[in-house]
């Protein structure tokens, strides 16, 4: 699959198959490079957690939780606190098998991370795509269109029907790291979600905004 880059606050110039900047400091190829460094480092990160806060807004509702995410190689376990005014859900993933256990302590299972949380709980969330999108990096599959801006960073993805956008990075240790990131479903996937009565209107929007990074983890379970 070809790269398309695209840089942002650059004039550009189309040659081919490929959008390089105008000003020729900086060629197709040495971004090429810059983001496969950082392409990298994002894959090799296999042990990590995050905490942050998560917001969703539909055409006539929203509402946040504090998100916490533990990434081990025994699975994903995520935390959602305050969802919908409630208390804690939890999410257990582990060889494609999906636990959710919600403030009541009720337990449901499945496969599908993303339906799940809808089934249980109203939100839908592209859990499937968001470990990657979250670090960064496109999902595993073919994307429509990817934008990385001159230090290697994906800043703009289009994928799996969802539009990305990463507005602000941190840095933790030699990472760069995404800090607050856009998520808005393109028309197909509303229409999608429509049709089987998961969504009314016409809007579905996510901001995910990271407080803290850590890729040495503890034995602590996330507190609210």
């Amino acid at each position: 699959m070809l790269l398309r880059i695209f840089v942002a606050t650059i004039s550009l110039v189309t040659v081919g198959c490929a959008t390089v900047p105008s000003d020729r400091g900086q060629s197709i190829s040495d971004l090429e490079t810059a983001w496969q460094q950082q392409e990298s480092a994002l894959n090799n990160l296999t042990r990590w957690k995050m905490a942050g806060r998560i917001a969703l807004r539909t055409a006539d509702s929203g509402a946040t939780a504090n998100l916490r995410w533990r990434r081990t190689e025994r699975g994903d376990q995520i935390y959602l606190f305050g969802l919908l005014g409630g208390g804690k859900v939890q999410l257990d993933i582990k060889d494609r098998k999906v636990e959710l256990r919600d403030a009541k302590g009720q337990v449901f299972t499945g496969t599908d991370v993303t339906a799940l949380l809808y089934q249980v709980t109203g939100w839908h969330v592209p859990f499937g795509s968001l470990d990657d999108w979250l670090r960064g990096l496109p999902a595993s599959g073919d994307y429509d269109s990817i934008e990385i801006d001159q230090d290697g960073r994906l800043v703009h993805l289009r994928q799996g029907g969802w539009e990305i956008s990463y507005d602000e990075f941190m840095l933790v240790g030699n990472l760069t790291l995404p800090k607050r990131i856009q998520l808005t479903a393109q028309p197909k996937t509303i229409e999608a979600l429509v049709s089987t009565g998961h969504l009314s209107g016409d809007r579905l929007a996510l901001k995910i905004f990271v407080e803290n990074w850590q890729s040495s983890l503890s034995k602590q379970a996330p507190s609210q």
